[in-house]
């Protein structure tokens, strides 16, 4: 029976299935957030029902065509996945008292994590390149402060509602770095200073470029670093 339900679980088919029903579990979640006829409401009831079940029996078939169980648990993936449908077996009556339980259902959709494998490697890469990120993350924190310490002795008194102290002038340099309209904050202080779009323009090029591009050239490393094992 375990060679049968391993070449199951390893057929092409049967993983396209499991993708198919995820996103269509994915489609009936945000369905309910519109308002719906009760009777759809109702379709959709059942289709959930329906998808539970069949997400049980797909990790029941998982876990039988394993050639040694106790392996299937030492997978984190495996057990992301059985929590995640653990979770979905929780009886949820549809009132507010049971939020957090009808939110939690919203997390089946990360099973599609789980079940393509390209998704799991830039995962798993993030996960071994956390190290590292961190250390570009601090030294990006470390330019952000002396950039929004400059800006709130600088602009204080002519926009304190953007430069009135650190906290906000750390707000405001966080809009610049997402480059959200970043232009209205630095207009302004063009027509009273100058010298204004040095400062504005060195941060752009040093945090929103560089280091972003940093950032995600440590997350490329480890991909390339792991398709060469």
């Amino acid at each position: 029976m375990t060679p049968y339900f391993s070449r199951v679980k390893d057929n092409r088919i049967f993983q396209f299935i499991v993708v198919s029903i995820i996103i269509l579990n994915a489609v009936l979640i945000g369905a309910t957030t519109y308002e719906l006829n009760p009777l759809f409401l109702e379709i959709i009831n059942y289709l959930d029902y329906g998808i539970t079940v069949f997400f049980v029996f797909e990790i029941l078939i998982r876990f039988i065509g394993e050639q040694k169980k106790s392996d299937f648990f030492k997978s984190g993936w495996n057990i992301f996945d059985t929590i995640i449908v653990a979770i979905s077996l929780v009886p949820i009556p549809n009132n507010s008292s049971f939020l957090v339980l009808r939110l939690l259902r919203v997390f089946r959709v990360l099973r599609l994590i789980s079940v393509i494998p390209e998704l799991k490697q830039i995962i798993e890469a993030i996960l071994q390149s956390i190290k590292r990120v961190f250390f570009v993350s601090l030294l990006l924190f470390i330019i952000l402060y002396i950039y929004a310490t400059m800006g709130a002795i600088l602009f204080s008194e002519d926009d304190s509602s953007r430069w009135g102290d650190l906290g906000i002038s750390l707000i405001t340099l966080f809009q610049v770095l997402t480059l959200s309209s970043w232009e209205t904050v630095m207009l302004p202080l063009q027509e009273i200073y100058w010298w204004s779009w040095i400062y504005f323009f060195s941060f752009i090029i040093i945090c929103a470029i560089t280091m972003m591009n940093l950032l995600i050239a440590v997350i490329v490393d480890v991909i390339l670093s792991q398709k060469k094992l």
